[in-house]
């Protein structure tokens, strides 16, 4: 499964504390156990600081978050696509391509899952320590996945994409954000790179916020602040971008949105006077767009955060969306509208 991301030649599984490529490269071991691709060169992300009492509270909610998210929105998911595809869920292979603190690959192996988890954090490698499944978690470039061509039956990307050829500060006034002048190239690489290593009839998904959206609650700089922005040249891609993206890697790519109801949780935006105010009407209208003949609402500028799916799969609306009310998805209805 594994692949020198310099030559693409395959290496071989090994308890080692590095991996040395037919072509010369070395890897070597972090000190959670998993192998660092990125041979030291990972990012400043933020300062672990097991002293500061504000960062470890932020920290358990985002851990507390990240479990609630599997529980209500992946795990459902992933339970429909393994029942529709006929495969027993603990032979299914998953990437979490940045997935931070780590938590989704303990919780998926849990289950039997074969999953992996990458990210290029200076902090997050830290946090990796704590995990059971460290050995999964790999430092690498997202744009050059250390993975084999189809590897994988499920990828999933939370909250990266947006982050992606752009160059960000925070500063005295708060938090900036510009695009490099090859924002567009690398993000199409980002997603070329989940497309090589998905199998043939597995599927994407990739959420952010909507930069459709002229609210950005996730990059305001204190948790749950708003963030005003323009709906063109911002950080934050639209749907119509994203598609773009995975229609470019592979042109017989399907497409739906869904409505975040269950991978929403405002706990963040929750703290400050307007999230109280405004969470309840935002929770019942996002509980609209779950309504199949609304559902095309999910990929509009009235949807503050996208959730997208792609794959080859012909049978993609059957399996996708729960009927409302249930859990489960009824093979014999569709729903939702015919995929993009």
């Amino acid at each position: 499964m594994l692949i020198c991301p310099k030559c693409g030649a395959s290496l071989e599984p090994t308890e080692n504390l590095a991996i040395t490529c037919a072509c010369g490269e070395t890897y070597h071991r972090l000190s959670s156990g998993g192998l660092d691709f990125l041979q030291g060169s990972e990012f400043d992300d933020f300062d672990l600081d097991e002293e500061d009492i504000t960062q470890r509270a932020i920290l358990e909610q985002e851990a507390e978050g990240v479990a609630a998210r599997m529980d209500h929105f992946f795990s459902p998911l992933i339970h429909r696509y393994a029942l529709f595809s006929r495969k027993p869920a603990n032979r299914l292979t998953i990437l979490d391509c940045g997935c931070g603190n780590g938590i989704t690959v303990d919780i998926l192996r849990e289950h039997g899952i074969d999953a992996w988890g990458v990210d290029a954090g200076r902090a997050r490698h830290q946090q990796w320590c704590q995990r059971r499944a460290r050995a999964q978690l790999i430092s690498a470039n997202a744009l050059r996945l250390p993975f084999a061509d189809a590897a994988f039956d499920v990828v999933f990307s939370s909250g990266l994409v947006e982050h992606i050829g752009i160059h960000e500060e925070e500063e005295a006034d708060g938090y900036h954000s510009r695009r490099l002048a090859d924002c567009d190239q690398q993000r199409q690489q980002f997603v070329r790179e989940l497309v090589r290593v998905l199998k043939d009839d597995g599927f994407i998904l990739l959420d952010h916020p909507n930069g459709s959206f002229p609210a950005d609650f996730w990059h305001g700089g204190e948790a749950g602040s708003i963030r005003w922005h323009w709906p063109h040249g911002d950080m934050l891609p639209r749907f119509s971008e994203i598609v773009r993206y995975f229609r470019l890697a592979d042109s017989s790519l399907k497409f739906v949105s869904l409505s975040p109801s269950r991978r929403l949780s405002f706990n963040k935006v929750g703290v400050h006077w307007y999230g109280r105010l405004f969470a309840p009407m935002m929770k019942a209208w996002l509980h609209v767009m779950d309504i199949p003949q609304l559902s095309f609402l999910a990929r509009t500028f009235l949807n503050p955060y996208l959730v997208t799916v792609a794959t080859k799969r012909r049978d993609l609306h059957t399996w996708v969306t729960p009927q409302p009310g249930t859990g489960t998805t009824d093979p014999g209805k569709a729903a939702g509208p015919p995929p993009v």
